[in-house]
């Protein structure tokens, strides 16, 4: 099986079987980190389809000592923050909707439960909220974000230790 990267290197000389293996692997778990990020299927939809034409048009650019998952995110995160700032006077109705929970963290958390977790979640500021969802929706370690985010491996770590305090103590919902 050929790696993200030797597919990625494929990719830049214009080979559309390796970018649709790249898709089939890595869209379902992009997809679910945009939706918690947007808080809407239908946002996060528009923001895959977005992130995967810029995989395709800027595939020469990437570079293979960097792992892609991380480039990926790196760009999905980017395009999610846009729209996040363009939808900021929208906040009180597109944001403020928390249809979506995210899954539980156990398997016996009822939906309530979810739902409020989503809801704690939703309500920490943006930076703090994409660290929880790279780290714990899509998997990722320290190092990882500090590449998808383009800051400090010390920024994340900071950054995850706030967000779980403040929902350790703020909200009494992780232990």
């Amino acid at each position: 099986m050929e790696s993200d990267e030797e597919l990625m290197n494929r990719v830049a000389v214009g080979d559309g079987e390796a970018l649709a293996r790249l898709l089939e692997r890595h869209s379902a778990k992009v997809h679910g980190y945009l939706r918690r990020y947007t808080r809407s299927s239908a946002d996060a939809d528009d923001l895959l389809q977005e992130t995967w034409v810029r995989v395709a048009r800027f595939a020469r650019r990437f570079d293979a000592a960097r792992r892609f998952r991380t480039w990926l995110y790196g760009i999905a995160t980017n395009l999610a923050r846009d729209w996040l700032r363009r939808n900021r006077t929208r906040e009180s109705g597109l944001l403020g909707a928390r249809s979506e929970a995210i899954p539980a963290s156990r398997p016996e958390a009822d939906p309530g439960e979810r739902r409020e977790l989503q809801e704690h979640v939703d309500d920490l500021p943006d930076r703090m909220r994409e660290v929880v969802l790279l780290r714990y929706f899509a998997g990722m370690n320290e190092a990882e974000m500090a590449a998808c985010l383009a800051v400090a491996p010390g920024t994340v770590k900071s950054r995850l230790h706030t967000a779980l305090k403040k929902l350790r103590d703020g909200y009494g919902v992780v232990q």
